[in-house]
């Protein structure tokens, strides 16, 4: 049997904003790329059993240029297994910065851009959505401003990876 597999990479807009200043950055748009994986997958011996394709599991890169490794002893404390993959995920997301954010504010303090189309923000080294504000006040016991730390940011991704898994992070 041959089954194909759409991989889908997903590069945003904010891995852009990183070097480009204000002014010259882009509108909030996904850039989607696409390649098909074929999977020759032999048939079963017997008739009675059907054999279900094995997932498609996605390579976290070899190279250690794109890892966090400051904190992959946190990460380890914290039970973010495997630590190779939220190295990799921390250096994708806010290049090892703990402090990343993926939105501008005005002087009076509302959100004038934001990447992500519903209106939320991403933050901190995980970049933890502002969608789980209520995750963050229960884990951490304050506001949103608390996932620029290690500690609340971490805290909060162990709860999504129990709570979901990598999914969160688009792996």
């Amino acid at each position: 049997m041959r089954y194909i597999y759409t991989a889908t990479a997903v590069i945003t807009a904010s891995l852009l904003s990183l070097f480009l200043p204000v002014a010259a950055q882009p509108s909030p748009e996904i850039i989607v790329t696409r390649s098909q994986i074929v999977v020759d997958i032999p048939k079963p011996i017997s008739t009675t059993t059907t054999t279900q394709p094995q997932p498609v599991s996605k390579e976290i890169p070899a190279d250690p240029s794109k890892r966090c490794p400051k904190y992959e002893q946190a990460f380890e404390r914290y039970g973010l297994y495997p630590v190779d993959t939220f190295s990799y995920i921390a250096w994708r997301e806010s290049r090892c910065r703990i402090k990343a954010i993926n939105a501008l504010w005005n002087s009076a303090g509302e959100m004038t851009w934001s990447l992500n189309k519903n209106g939320t923000y991403d933050s901190g080294l995980l970049q933890v959505n502002s969608g789980h504000r209520e995750t963050v006040r229960r884990i951490c016991r304050t506001d949103l401003s608390a996932l620029m730390t290690v500690d609340c940011n971490l805290r909060v991704a162990r709860y999504l990876l129990d709570n979901g898994g990598l999914r969160h992070w688009g792996l």
